[in-house]
């Protein structure tokens, strides 16, 4: 009976665990933020192609329909996995969501027009800051997103390490990989699965 006990304990530990990393329950509990908006969390890297689907065919429609309608949490975790220069971009959006949270999603955008059509590195210093230069704030503001991006250990450096440290720690293993209130979208690239999900919440 104590084997058949403690075979059991073990089975159920085996199960939890699963279900821990399992990446399809990565985000249960991350339905609602504090405001009561509903979270969509995107994981993905500026050099990802099929990120930049989503970002093309999408977003637009996202942030018309939602995120400008203060209907949503649209958070991106940037995997920063696809060349050493991914860091690059990581680093500069969260210096933008920090210093000029309203310009974020305009940033990210941008960096998604500059990707070339091959995996070479491309997001170099140069780049980002000719799409910072592009932003709708005061010049001021430019150099201390810069600043800050290219500072190391500053805050944006260690955003930048907790996006990848979340991506791992999730068992995230795909980009893009999307969640809206906590569950994982089969399909990111048809607006139509973004839309049943957000208006059933």
């Amino acid at each position: 009976m104590k084997k058949l006990w403690i075979s059991l304990m073990i089975a159920a530990m085996i199960l939890l665990l699963a279900a821990c990393t399992n990446p399809e329950h990565a985000h249960k509990d991350d339905k609602r933020d504090s405001n009561g908006k509903i979270k969509i969390i995107e994981y993905g890297d500026f050099k990802c192609p099929y990120c930049k689907k989503v970002e093309r065919n999408i977003m637009p429609k996202l942030k018309r329909d939602y995120i400008d309608k203060n209907k949503v949490n649209y958070q991106f975790v940037n995997m920063a996995f696809l060349g050493k220069d991914s860091i690059i971009g990581s680093r500069a959006g969260h210096a933008v969501k920090q210093i000029a949270p309203s310009r974020y999603l305009e940033f990210q955008s941008l960096m998604f027009e500059q990707q070339p059509d091959s995996e070479k590195e491309w997001i170099t210093e140069e780049v980002v800051d000719k799409q910072i230069d592009k932003l709708a704030i005061k010049k001021m503001t430019k150099e201390k997103i810069k600043k800050d991006y290219k500072t190391k250990n500053s805050k944006s450096w260690q955003a930048a390490k907790d996006d990848q440290k979340q991506y791992k720690d999730k068992h995230i293993d795909t980009a893009p990989t999307v969640y809206i209130a906590g569950k994982k979208l089969d399909d990111p690239y048809h607006y139509d699965n973004y839309k049943k999900l957000l208006d059933k919440q």
